[in-house]
């Protein structure tokens, strides 16, 4: 049975404690503002002791929210993750708004708040953050607070589980046409950059995320069978892309100017960093006068370029490297020979009567 008492502080104020007796466990209690809250804790809790649920060892131990951003992070709980940087980015905002908070004071209503404040904040750079940033900001969060309770037993539940997702606006569907692939390659061409050319042909005729792109080095090309070997994508799985024609031909010339010491194709100036094309998209694209485009368009526009040529969603996924299908994992040898028949078919097209 639980009992309440009333006590006052050395200050004046007043506070409640809740004392639970039950034969055969040990005592418990914990001290309240208002007698409502003892009230409540105190129903919660014998049904948990009574049900086998009550932590006794963990009860008085009131870890902190940043405890345990501090604890996820050395613990390399998320060194696995492909989204590593982004989610510690997540957990940084998340720690500087809680960081002195005692985990057991997250509830639902508190994170629905914080997410109602998420969205209203701008960014640094001024604008708000959209419905599926904001679910990467709460999915990096719950899986901290799964962490809490599933590896340390800090808390007995994920309160974030108890939020519904935001609805997402669906994503962009840019996709050139003939004449402004035209116009953008022949801006690149024009480039400061000696990659930007090269980059954008091998986005437009393979599909390839522009990060997979950036990260290939001189061992993942085969000249003599015209494969890149891509190790790492963004699901995690490796696959192999065909390399046109055109490309093969920028690859080799870039080859014989490479610098040894510079394992990446696309080579930064420093020894190891990963090259930004930012500034020399954003040129490529204000010379070529063509608006509303990301690098991640030229993967859209090489995936509706193939399906008007017969490509099927199953071909489409294996060339570009998404999981979707189950059944994806069991036509893996189909990856090079399907990027090779509409890589060729797509840079032809693009390329035809085009002397770049």
């Amino acid at each position: 049975m639980a009992s309440l008492y009333k006590r006052k502080n050395k200050n004046g104020t007043t506070v409640w404690r809740a004392v639970i007796r039950i034969k055969g466990y040990p005592s418990v209690c914990k001290h309240f503002e208002y007698k409502q809250e003892g009230l409540d804790w105190a129903l919660q809790t014998e049904r948990q002791i009574k049900q086998g649920q009550f932590k006794f060892d963990q009860h008085n131990k009131i870890h902190t929210f940043g405890e345990l951003v501090d604890r996820y992070i050395q613990d390399g709980a998320i060194e696995h993750h492909r989204s590593a940087d982004d989610t510690k980015r997540h957990l940084t905002y998340w720690k500087k708004r809680f960081v002195s908070y005692g985990l057991i004071h997250i509830t639902p209503e508190l994170l629905g708040n914080e997410r109602l404040i998420l969205a209203e904040t701008p960014t640094q750079k001024g604008i708000k953050r959209t419905s599926s940033t904001i679910n990467r900001y709460m999915a990096s969060l719950s899986a901290l607070l799964t962490y809490g309770v599933q590896r340390l037993n800090w808390i007995h539940e994920n309160p974030a589980l108890r939020l519904i997702k935001l609805k997402e606006n669906p994503g962009r569907d840019r996709v050139l046409t003939e004449d402004e692939i035209t116009r953008l390659l022949a801006a690149s061409r024009q480039s400061k950059s000696p990659y930007l050319y090269c980059i954008i042909l091998l986005s437009l005729t393979t599909g390839a995320r522009q990060g997979e792109i950036l990260n290939l080095e001189w061992r993942h090309i085969d000249f003599e069978n015209k494969i890149a070997y891509i190790k790492e994508s963004k699901n995690g799985r490796p696959r192999s892309i065909a390399l046109c024609d055109p490309v093969i031909v920028e690859l080799r010339q870039l080859h014989q100017t490479r610098n040894p010491l510079k394992p990446r194709i696309f080579a930064s100036k420093t020894a190891f960093g990963k090259l930004d094309i930012k500034k020399a998209w954003q040129h490529a694209l204000k010379r070529a006068n063509i608006a509303d485009c990301r690098a991640h368009d030229m993967r859209h526009t090489f995936c509706t370029y193939a399906a008007a040529m017969g490509a099927s969603n199953l071909q489409l996924q294996t060339a570009t490297g998404h999981r979707t299908l189950n059944m994806l994992l069991h036509y893996t040898h189909m990856d090079v020979e399907v990027t090779k028949q509409f890589s060729n078919q797509i840079s032809d097209q693009i390329l035809k009567g085009n002397s770049l």
